[in-house]
């Protein structure tokens, strides 16, 4: 027993399945084949454009950190020249202020010393008037008229000392 028998039968569909292994090639594998190798560069590309992409973010992200740390040291000197501006700006006025506290503390003993010498002066002269008409009381009934006036001279002329 042959299990396999050659007959044109068989060579027919063999050469029908052999027909449709051509046919299914030229018009479905190798376009199959050409579709799949075109998307397969697709998406290689796509991966190469998304890794590029991706890099460019890292170094777009490197980038902002090194700016946002250089405006933040800016910031940081501009507040830290802005708080000794403002330092300064209180030691000025605080020494404005002892200048002018010194100037008014001056004036005002200067004139409390002028104030003090009017007041001795009329003190002394209201003094020296009392003096005068206490002597001219005592000496009213003791003395004459002419020594009164001697009296009364000699007192005025000390008092102008």
């Amino acid at each position: 027993m042959d299990m396999f028998e050659i007959n044109l039968t068989s060579v027919i569909q063999l050469m029908s399945f052999l027909l449709l292994l051509y046919v299914l090639k030229v018009f479905l594998y190798d376009k199959y084949f050409q579709v799949m190798d075109e998307r397969k560069e697709k998406i290689e590309g796509e991966i190469k454009k998304a890794e590029q992409l991706r890099k460019e973010a890292e170094e777009l992200k490197l980038q902002s950190q090194e700016e946002l740390r250089k405006l933040r040291e800016n910031a940081d000197s501009i507040i830290n020249k802005a708080k000794e501006e403002a330092e300064k700006i209180v030691q000025d006025a605080k020494k404005k202020a002892e200048i002018e506290g010194e100037k008014i503390i001056t004036a005002a003993r200067e004139e409390i010393k002028r104030e003090k010498e009017e007041m001795l002066k009329e003190v002394e002269q209201k003094v020296g008037e009392i003096a005068v008409v206490l002597a001219m009381k005592i000496l009213k009934g003791t003395l004459d008229e002419k020594a009164k006036r001697e009296y009364l001279i000699k007192m005025l002329k000390e008092k102008e000392k």
